[in-house]
């Protein structure tokens, strides 16, 4: 393999759209990893993005996301490309693009929302799979379209018996992230759910697990049954971060400036939840009884094309923090580092803001 790339690499300036597309989906397909080879066949299909068609579009897309090859200067080109062609485009290239930007953590609302608007007019011959990575994208990328939901949802519930585990698990774990709370769906994913639990991974049984966690916010109870309620749990708990979590660096040193804050000097790290399901970074206890949690976020928490933005797994942990009675407050890294770096009053100033509390 790595001879033909050698090969290919000269002869790249030659390639078509459909040959660039293809040797893209062919490497992501294969799982070869060549980040050098990936970068100049990037750079070829960058100065022809304007001659690809929807195909050619959603497969660069799809394979550039398997690869885990980032490019947010290539990836914002191709949307804008693909814009006008979105109508064009069949289910599974519409949900391969959704699922793609997702994986990238790659967020444009613009283009979201004409994705929404062409994946609507096709919803109905959208297969199990392309429902749930179109749900799942959605949420990863915050993009709530609620009545776009609703309708996702209900075409998903027709085709549930052909869900696999990773389908359901993927659908539910987006309804929680987007709060669908559409009843009649929900009951009928719980029991496929249930039916399928024995064939799910620990990775679905824990996003089965923040969804029956989300149903608990419900203001009326929601019936699971006992068995997937304690096969979720149990996988939920086993996480490593659970049970034996990393204390960055950063955690440390706002652990250490919040002690030194008025009234906080009892404030702990790696705090349990009542229920232990949840390890909190900072856990400040304020006056009044008020319970506030500081969670030290780093960048898997956010859309790698705009680092402020939390995704859909951030936004539910906050959500789920706030059903168990904590106030969330979020400290970015990159900010917390900025902070640092002006000195010992900015720092002060900085978390009195964003506690709300007395300096």
């Amino acid at each position: 393999m790595c001879e033909l790339l050698q090969a290919a690499t000269s002869q790249l300036s030659k390639f078509n759209p459909q040959d660039l597309a293809n040797t893209a989906w062919a490497l992501a397909t294969l799982g070869h990893v060549d980040a050098v080879f990936m970068g100049d066949l990037v750079q070829a299909a960058t100065s022809q993005l304007r001659s690809f068609n929807p195909q050619n579009l959603a497969n660069t897309a799809w394979a550039l996301a398997t690869l885990g090859h980032v490019d947010a200067v290539f990836m914002c080109e191709l949307v804008q490309v693909a814009t006008p062609q979105l109508c064009s485009f069949k289910p599974q290239e519409l949900a391969n693009i959704a699922w793609a930007l997702a994986t990238l953590g790659h967020v444009d609302a613009g283009f979201l929302g004409e994705l929404v608007q062409a994946t609507t007019l096709q919803l109905r011959s959208f297969t199990p799979q392309g429902l749930a990575n179109t749900a799942w994208a959605l949420a990863t990328l915050g993009h709530v379209d609620t009545g776009f939901v609703a309708e996702l949802v209900q075409a998903a519930t027709l085709q549930l018996r052909g869900f696999t585990p990773q389908n359901l698990a993927n659908m539910a774990w987006a309804q929680a992230v987007l709060d669908e709370q559409g009843t009649a769906c929900v009951g009928a994913l719980i029991e496929r759910a249930a039916a399928s639990a024995m064939y799910s991974t620990p990775l679905e049984l824990r996003q089965l697990s923040q969804f029956t966690m989300w149903l608990d916010t419900w203001p009326v109870a929601t019936a699971v049954p006992p068995r997937l309620l304690s096969v979720c749990k149990q996988a939920w708990l086993e996480q490593p971060w659970l049970n034996n979590p990393t204390v960055s660096r950063a955690q440390l040193q706002v652990l250490d400036a919040i002690r030194q804050l008025p009234g906080c000097s009892g404030s702990s790290s790696e705090h349990l939840t009542d229920d232990g399901l949840f390890s909190i970074d900072i856990a400040v206890q304020l006056p009044g009884c008020q319970r506030l949690v500081v969670e030290v976020d780093g960048p898997t928490h956010f859309l790698s094309n705009a680092p402020t933005v939390p995704n859909g797994a951030t936004c539910l942990r906050n959500r789920l923090l706030e059903a168990r009675g904590w106030r969330v407050v979020g400290v970015t890294v990159v900010e917390w580092g900025r902070q640092v770096a002006k000195g010992g009053q900015a720092v002060h100033n900085y978390l009195v803001a964003r506690l709300g509390v007395c300096g």
